[in-house]
């Protein structure tokens, strides 16, 4: 044996060993923790984004339509995912409801107040054609996801969970607003139970395993269709697909408050391939539309062809009343009790309207995604290898075959030991903190641009403050993802950016040249043992 060959062996032992040590450790399953052998560096190729021209200045032209960046200095605003900012033309919705036209719908026979009713059913079929759905019967305006969530809950809960052992499948990727509604009618109901879905290391959802684990006990299945901390797109066409065909039965629900203002759904178009949702809930002030409004599209099937009660009881959803007993009327009405924020939907179906209009070629999420690599080369450039992209997977050895590479593809519901976070991964540049960020995009995963990111050297809270005096807005916390953080992150808050279309070059450069100096800054703070 020449000596090339015992070198090539004595490599390939090296290898061998390394997978074998990382494959026996207790941290097998701990996905979101980037397993690094001392010595060994994350290295990325770390090229500048480009996109055309003429689509950056179409969106910084579009940047003029919001009052709130005409102001003098108006902050750097990166959270969208957390509320959108409002174009002219719906606060001029508003303001001209108010100022000419305000009256109460479905009550007076007066022109203005017929008006007003026209005008908001109208609005029922600017979303039906916006997601292309079958009726404007299947739309129901809510006051927001929240609220939205909750009527879902309620609806399919009296409908089909009937004993303790119907199950209700969410994900540990939820928005709060999709675990309590359903913890809390399971504990009071005292029927159903809930199960999460298994989850890939990349934070997408295992289809193959979720569906082996559907059965006949199987009724609801509520996901969200983007994740409010790791901005995953999740492959609900194939999801919804795969379910339907292992139980036609099963209700599927999506949360689309983060998915609906970058993405565009087509209902009918996914209904030929049974890939369509029972369910959908968004909520307005996402995309552009003011606080307090939103809908749900729900399949006529679910609310026409058997009684259904109302959520609230009270006006505008009765039809005759009786001494003891009262008859309500058909949905969508039956489930909007009361007086409605009219100017409120109003504005959320000119935001409907102006979001068409201004993505009229789709260029929005392809803008978005290019400030979001623009951001994250930024940081690589100023954080170069102390930034750390996650989930970080060991590419397969050549010996290997994929299905023992990795044995276990489930989130662990357990926390994660988070020592590496703090110990493994040596400072490269003792300047600098460690900065880890969740970007799936990296390994060319579908997501919208969103981006958390935390240190073991300093707090959410301590950046973001900081950030503040610098006029930057993020965001800081759990972002209502309390299991996300809890089960799969083991961390207690992250940092989140969050980008829309009316986002430029220039403040994306800006926000990772301050979070590189604050970042540089508490840690040396925290270094010299100075209390913030």
């Amino acid at each position: 044996m020449n000596s090339k060959s015992i070198c090539t062996v004595l490599l390939l032992f090296v290898k061998i060993a390394s997978y074998y040590s990382y494959y026996i450790s207790p941290l097998k399953k701990s996905i979101y923790t980037p397993h690094i052998y001392k010595g060994h560096v994350l290295k990325l190729q770390n090229e500048k984004p480009e996109i055309d021209n003429n689509i950056i200045n179409y969106f910084k032209n579009v940047r003029s339509d919001y009052p709130f960046f005409q102001q003098t200095n108006s902050p750097i605003y990166f959270d969208n995912a957390a509320t959108t900012h409002k174009p002219k033309s719906v606060i001029e919705k508003i303001k001209n409801f108010y100022s000419y036209n305000n009256s109460n719908i479905h009550r007076g026979i007066y022109k203005i107040s017929r008006n007003a009713t026209d005008n908001y059913e109208q609005v029922r079929n600017i979303v039906q054609k916006y997601i292309n759905c079958d009726s404007s019967d299947e739309i129901i305006f809510t006051s927001g996801a929240t609220y939205g969530i909750n009527l879902v809950c309620s609806i399919v809960m009296d409908k089909f969970i009937k004993n303790e052992n119907d199950e209700i499948y969410i994900s540990y990727l939820e928005h709060n607003s999709n675990v309590v509604p359903w913890q809390e009618n399971i504990q009071k109901k005292k029927k159903g139970k809930l199960k999460y879905i298994p989850l890939k290391k990349n934070g997408y959802i295992n289809i193959k395993k979720f569906v082996e684990k559907i059965n006949d006990n199987t009724k609801i299945v509520s996901i969200n269709h983007v994740s409010n901390v790791l901005g995953n797109i999740q492959n609900i066409n194939l999801i919804i697909k795969k379910i339907k065909k292992k139980n036609p039965n099963i209700i599927v629900i999506i949360d689309a408050a983060q998915s609906f203002p970058h993405l565009k759904y087509d209902i009918k178009k996914m209904k030929l391939k049974n890939e369509d949702p029972d369910i959908l809930v968004a909520s307005g002030h996402k995309f552009c539309a003011p606080f307090g409004s939103g809908f749900v599209y729900i399949k006529k099937n679910l609310t026409h062809t058997s009684k259904t009660n109302p959520f609230l009881y009270g006006s505008n959803i009765i039809t005759d009343v009786n001494k003891y007993r009262s008859k309500f009327v058909s949905s969508p009405h039956i489930f909007e009790t009361g007086t409605q924020n009219v100017s409120g939907i109003l504005a959320m179906g000119e935001a409907i309207n102006y979001l068409q209009k201004i993505n009229n070629e789709g260029n929005a999420y392809k803008y978005e995604m290019y400030l979001y690599d623009l951001f994250l080369f930024y940081l690589r450039s100023f954080f170069t290898d102390n930034l750390i992209q996650i989930p970080y997977i060991p590419k397969p050895n050549p010996l290997t075959k994929p299905d023992e590479m990795y044995t276990s593809t489930q989130v662990r519901s357990d926390k994660i030991d988070d020592k590496y976070f703090h110990s493994e991964i040596q400072n490269e540049n003792n300047d600098y903190p460690k900065i880890f960020v969740h970007n799936t995009r990296k390994d060319n995963k579908k997501k919208i641009a969103i981006l958390p990111l935390w240190s073991p050297n300093f707090t959410a809270f301590d950046l973001v403050t900081f950030l503040d005096f610098k006029n930057i807005c993020i965001r800081s916390g759990h972002h209502c993802a309390s299991l996300l953080h809890s089960k799969i992150f083991n961390i207690n808050d992250s940092s989140r950016i969050s980008m829309m279309f009316y986002n430029t070059p220039e403040e994306v450069r800006y926000l990772a040249e301050q979070i590189s100096e604050t970042a540089r800054m508490l840690y040396k703070m925290r270094k010299n043992g100075k209390s913030v």
